[in-house]
């Protein structure tokens, strides 16, 4: 069995880690407001969506049918971004990333209402552990009360995860008929529109005002031109190349990356984040984290 669409997953996977931990620096920290934010997102994703469309030209015979499902993925991903970026304001980014990352349960629930699909007792198994993972990565050692905190930002993140699981879902039909570039591109179109409807006045000139900061510039450099479209690219690559629930599988394997990339950036040595990292946090998070990871291997392998 050919497994390079595993290994390209999981590359996306860690490379997306490591972007949401940058955007988690410029959202909370960098960037005046969110809506700065999302002008430059939407920036690299118009510019890099036309230099895609430039490499893959569009068919002569192509049908609409592919070309809306392409479209709506790209609006999916775009609104599942918006919401995380959002929840980036709120609290640590491994929570966030590991409760987004529960999307295979939405598309498990997706299967079996829509489509007359079933679960096994062990499937079963796998909800439950995804669901009580994303509850104890929430609650645990939240600063400000703890169901404040995990009513306030939990809806957001499920949403999030929602869109994502459409968004994947969707863009797997458009690749039946068209090429990795050229639903890169049209997912990147249909991102960037979501986030140009979330301007709001002065974002462009908070945008430039914060990037004479040359710190500033040079980490949304790094997470939004230049790992972010990677990311991207081997995430529809990966999509292309395997069965899209095992494909999601692999991607939802970031929160452990975030998880990383989050102790080592809250170090002295690399004080990028101010994440907590006493011993009990720490491990209230590898629990939870392993067993959002579990349920869905179970939920997706079994």
């Amino acid at each position: 069995m050919n497994l390079l669409y595993l290994w390209v997953a999981l590359s996306s996977a860690g490379i997306l880690g490591l972007v949401s931990v940058l955007d988690k620096r410029l959202a909370s920290y960098n960037m005046p407001s969110i809506p700065a934010f999302y002008a430059g997102v939407s920036v690299s994703l118009f510019g890099y969506g036309t230099l895609a469309l430039a490499l893959s030209g569009i068919p002569a015979d192509i049908s609409l049918g592919p070309l809306i499902y392409g479209a709506l993925s790209g609006l999916c991903w775009g609104g599942a971004l918006a919401l995380m970026f959002w929840a980036y304001k709120l609290e640590e980014v491994s929570r966030c990333s590991a409760i987004i990352h529960t999307f295979p349960v939405f598309v498990a629930i997706i299967g079996i209402t829509f489509l007359g699909e079933t679960l096994s007792p062990g499937q079963w198994g796998g909800i439950m552990a995804v669901v009580g993972g994303a509850i104890l990565i929430s609650m645990w050692g939240s600063v400000g009360g703890l169901g404040r905190r995990f009513f306030r930002v939990l809806p957001i993140l499920l949403g999030a995860s929602l869109l994502t699981a459409l968004g994947l879902a969707l863009g797997k039909q458009a690749l039946e008929e068209l090429s990795v570039w050229l639903v890169f591109s049209i997912r990147n179109y249909g991102m960037g529109l979501v986030f140009l409807a979330l301007w709001r006045p002065g974002a462009w000139g908070q945008l430039l005002t914060s990037l004479r900061d040359w710190r500033t510039a040079l980490l949304l450099f790094l997470a939004e031109f230049s790992l972010a479209p990677l990311a991207v690219w081997l995430n529809v690559a990966a999509i292309n190349l395997g069965p899209v629930s095992l494909v999601s599988t692999a991607i939802a394997t970031r929160p452990l990356f975030v998880f990383l990339y989050s102790i080592l950036l809250s170090s002295r040595a690399f004080p990028l984040l101010d994440e907590p990292r006493d011993l009990g946090t720490l491990a209230a998070k590898f629990v939870a984290i392993a067993m959002v990871l579990g349920g869905i291997a179970a939920l997706t392998l079994l």
